[in-house]
């Protein structure tokens, strides 16, 4: 049965960095300055109570967990202190931003729910989280892409029902950082909480992903290339015509079982070299085109986000505790017919064209084309975006006294945090009812509702064709 609650939150405050730091102005990356990342996405970070400590006294929760979290929150905003100014828009180079580092703090919220953490998804949590919305902070502002002038960081920390657990849920400003990045910051938010030092200190660092040279363009840039519309088909993407709030977000679980039915699919002599990650990317692609009945003839894209901390070649100059924007779009076309009427096979080799090398020389024309088009959005009719969260939800086990993590990572439900265009891979551990544990891939997915019961039918055939021992 499904879970519903309200939280029952107070008022927000404003919680500042623990001691003095520099009031100062920071420029942003030519990647952190992009239009398109002028948002908060929204994540949720689940603990509970560890076994054999017993459930917390009255008396020993009393600043427990949320005086730990604001407490250590408070320090981490030493060393991370841009985080707790403000945006401005200068009047003049097409409005470019800067970070105003002015201490004013991040908004911070205290919750109650009357639930349990087994209540919301038992012994595994994973998405959809139920009733996102009542662990994140309620009033961010309107609209979402209006970043200037606000807190950068939001944050409600909930306590469950007999203090068997609590959640973070969070919002952070895209403009200034990234989900790893985010993911650092938590992870250094925990350290601090069981007084421990910082083992590595962030680092600003944006002059590394900034134009200084007159621009200099040398390679394709694709996802800033509007698409044409098929003369067969409607002038704009039925996707982007759609409003919000008259689509539908599900996510679709496989496991070793459906995973192997899909990479049956593909010959011998790739299953051992395809990746988990190439196999869903390459389903997901053909069967939300074909649910879509785009016309044949119409060119479509895959657009795969990676990150230049790991795929700069030969090797990635953002050092250890960059916590900046540093995502890249990688791309590939097809037309609709090229794409539904091959094998499965040919749509995994055209995801893995669009893995292309991240070259220093690819990396200095992408900072260049972003300084020479004025920060340019990205085109995103006819295209459909794979972000890979892995990094965010797969972490190591976080241990704070008596509390223990439980499972989070980016949430793509609810009214502020879904998007029509973009599905989040995730791969995550589950537990069957006689406790073992198993992998299963994760992804979302936004679709109109007709086009959601075709994608469904579709991707529910292609995960049970057959069944074989998987190589994930």
């Amino acid at each position: 049965m499904a879970v519903s609650f309200i939280s029952r939150r107070k008022e927000q405050e404003l919680v500042t960095p623990a001691r003095s730091t520099p009031h100062e102005y920071k420029a942003l990356s030519n990647i952190d300055d992009q239009h398109g990342l002028r948002y908060y996405p929204a994540g949720v970070e689940f603990f509970r109570c560890r076994r054999g400590t017993g459930i917390p006294s009255a008396r020993d929760i009393a600043d427990e967990p949320v005086g730990i979290i604001r407490v250590a929150l408070a320090e981490a905003l030493v060393s991370y202190y841009p985080l707790a100014g403000c945006l401005v828009e200068l009047p003049v180079a097409g409005g470019k931003l800067l970070v105003d580092c002015t201490a004013e703090g991040v908004v911070f919220v205290e919750a109650d729910a009357e639930v349990r953490v087994d209540d919301l998804a038992g012994q595994t949590l994973t998405q959809p989280y139920p009733c996102v919305e009542e662990l994140l902070c309620s009033d961010i502002g309107e609209p979402q892409d209006a970043v200037v002038g606000k807190p950068l960081l939001f944050f409600q920390v909930t306590r469950f029902l007999n203090s068997d657990g609590f959640a973070i849920g969070y919002r952070y400003c895209h403009s200034i950082i990234d989900g790893l990045g985010m993911a650092q910051l938590l992870d250094d938010i925990y350290r601090l909480a069981r007084g421990e030092m910082l083992t590595i200190q962030p680092v600003w660092g944006r002059e590394l992903l900034t134009s200084l040279s007159p621009p200099c363009i040398t390679h394709k840039h694709g996802a800033y290339d509007p698409l044409p519309a098929a003369t067969s088909a409607p002038a704009t993407d039925i996707i982007l015509k759609t409003p919000l709030e008259h689509m539908v977000t599900r996510y679709f679980h496989f496991g070793l079982q459906e995973m192997a039915a899909i990479r049956s699919q593909v010959p011998a002599s790739l299953r051992r070299s395809t990746t988990t990650f190439e196999l869903a990317a390459a389903a997901f692609w053909r069967c939300r085109t074909a649910a879509l009945e785009y016309s044949l003839n119409q060119q479509v894209r895959l657009m795969i986000w990676t990150n230049a901390r790991w795929s700069w070649k030969p090797r990635s100059p953002l050092p250890e505790g960059f916590y900046g924007n540093a995502l890249i779009p990688l791309t590939v076309e097809a037309s609709v017919h090229e794409l539904c009427h091959n094998p499965l096979s040919h749509v995994v080799d055209l995801v893995r064209n669009a893995k292309i090398a991240v070259t220093d020389d690819y990396m200095w024309s992408l900072l260049n084309f972003h300084a020479q088009h004025g920060r340019p959005f990205r085109s995103l009719e006819w295209t459909y975006v794979i972000g890979d969260t892995t990094g965010l939800s797969r972490r190591a086990m976080v241990n704070l006294g008596r509390w223990e993590r439980a499972g989070g990572g980016i949430s793509t439900t609810g009214r502020v945090v879904a998007t029509s265009f973009q599905s989040y891979y995730d791969r995550c551990k589950c537990k069957r009812g006689d406790g073992k544990e198993f992998v299963t891939v994760s992804m979302s997915m936004c679709l109109p509702p007709a086009a959601m019961d075709r994608f469904a039918k579709l991707i529910t055939t292609w995960s049970h064709e057959s069944l074989m021992m998987s190589a994930m």
